[in-house]
């Protein structure tokens, strides 16, 4: 049986991303705000209209921020059992943080790509690093609507007869 390999918002992708939040932010970190950090992370645009997106917009993309746990627990997973992330249960409230492996890890990696994400993780944990996890919830159950619905008439397009 063949197994399905998602290219996009993979396991191993997102779990670097994650590992980039938590290493850029020095923070541990709830499953809930790292999901939020990296919605943000990609479409800062979304989080302040002066900064520039990572990712180009499209339409309907909140449905990446409410799809995130399917990838964000698994990656949580890998990176727990390679050893470059930790758990820390306190409060009765689990976080993650990178370790000092995690880290080291992160550092070896390079590119603009990644200079690109660090920037805007930066921009969004200025924006949203003293906030609470539920006003950020707040913050984000608030605008979802909002991302993405500035292509209005991308039906249009559908409605049109092509020729045969």
């Amino acid at each position: 049986m063949e197994k399905e390999v998602k290219i996009l918002n993979g396991t191993f992708e997102v779990a670097l991303r994650l590992l980039a939040i938590m290493t850029t932010c020095k923070k541990a970190m709830t499953v809930e705000r790292l999901a939020i950090y990296s919605y943000f992370a990609l479409y800062l645009s979304d989080l302040s209209k002066d900064e520039e997106s990572l990712h180009p917009e499209i339409p309907y993309r909140s449905s990446s921020y409410i799809n995130s746990r399917d990838a964000i627990l698994p990656a949580l997973d890998l990176l727990l059992s390679k050893g470059v992330v930790k758990c820390d249960f306190s409060n009765r409230v689990v976080r993650f943080s990178a370790t000092e492996l995690g880290a080291a890890l992160y550092e070896q990696i390079e590119g603009d790509y990644k200079h690109k994400l660090v920037e805007n993780i930066m921009k969004a944990h200025e924006l949203m690093g003293r906030k609470s996890d539920s006003s950020l919830n707040s913050l984000v159950y608030a605008k979802m609507a909002e991302w993405g619905s500035e292509f209005s008439y991308e039906s249009v397009l559908n409605e049109i007869a092509y020729e045969e």
